[in-house]
């Protein structure tokens, strides 16, 4: 996908650092892979990192500023943005080229937004702030995928129409649970490889089915349990694609509103197994993949986090029914 989204910081922030000039400045949110740019002008610095995917580009901005800063930006050509204002001192705000507002966004809120080609600004009071902008190839919502994401029907129209006015969603909260769906995505990004490209595309699939439950449930068209529980199931997911066996669960309610019975019970209730069980279940799923792809069965209980050979034996026979060298 082509970088659409063009920040001009150089006039605020100076040119770009040398890697020997950036000593001591570190970005908040890391790319595992990516380019990285490093400015810096007295007390105002800027890293830009960017990713770019096949069906998404990623993009993620540490800003400091000891004044107001009105930044340029630039959009090259009409593109849906998610942005995410992570980190804030205060609130920023989006006008268009003769300083009309479009959009403004609170510490820990994000919203969708529609930008037709053209300049723009980006308005920051004195502070820090961590900013996480991604876009997607919008057809991914074509044949009729977008109906349940009535909110963001208008805006995928006005792409589709290339439409000159630009357009925004509700705003959402941004949260622990956005930063753990996010925090996995960055940890997943590798150029020139197509596990990464498929990663990033279920990551982004994932932050927007998120968005929803939140809109949702603060439109209050679901119950917070029932949104909340779709959540923890992709958390488990998201666990065990980084920890494997390893991860765990107790870690649902450092980031959750439940306790661990009231989450068993209303995980069990929709799903119909456990947490832990469910843990398992998608471990093993994904041991299938692995040992059809040709791996051994010791690599992949290592690769999985078993500390024994004999216990991923185990889990994948009691699970399963077979052997894993059947």
């Amino acid at each position: 996908m082509r970088k659409s989204f063009f920040i001009q910081a150089k006039k605020l922030f100076g040119n770009p650092l040398t890697n020997a000039q950036s000593v001591g400045l570190f970005p908040s949110l890391p790319f595992r892979e990516g380019e990285i740019v490093y400015s810096k002008n007295n007390r105002k610095s800027c890293i830009e990192q960017d990713f770019k995917g096949r069906l998404g580009y990623l993009q993620q901005f540490d800003l400091v500023s000891d004044d107001i800063v009105n930044l340029p930006i630039k959009v090259k050509q009409p593109d849906l943005y998610i942005i995410y204002l992570m980190q804030a001192s205060g609130g920023i705000q989006f006008t268009n080229d003769q300083h009309i507002p479009i959009a403004s966004l609170n510490k820990r809120r994000a919203r969708y937004i529609y930008l037709p080609r053209g300049h723009y600004h980006l308005h920051l009071r004195p502070g820090t702030y961590q900013l996480f902008v991604c876009y997607f190839d919008v057809g991914i919502f074509d044949a009729g995928a977008d109906t349940d994401f009535q909110f963001l029907q208008p805006l995928l129209e006005a792409h589709r129409q290339k439409s000159s006015t630009p357009l925004v969603s509700n705003d959402f909260m941004a949260g622990p649970v956005t930063e753990i769906y996010i925090r996995s995505l960055c940890k997943k990004l590798k150029k020139a490889d197509v596990d990464s490209q498929i990663a990033i595309i279920f990551h982004l699939k994932e932050l927007i089915k998120l968005s929803k439950r939140k809109i949702d449930r603060e439109l209050e068209t679901v119950t917070e349990n029932e949104g909340m529980v779709k959540t923890v199931k992709t958390l488990i997911e998201l666990g065990v694609e980084e920890s494997g066996m390893r991860y765990d669960l107790s870690s649902l309610t450092d980031v959750l509103p439940l306790g661990e019975a009231n989450l068993t019970l209303l995980f069990k209730k929709q799903f119909g197994m456990t947490p832990t069980q469910y843990k398992k279940r998608y471990l093993i799923e994904k041991a299938k993949v692995m040992l059809l792809s040709g791996e051994t069965v010791i690599s992949v209980a290592d690769q999985l986090g078993f500390t024994h050979e004999r216990s991923f034996y185990r889990l994948f026979k009691r699970i399963t029914g077979k052997s894993p060298k059947d």
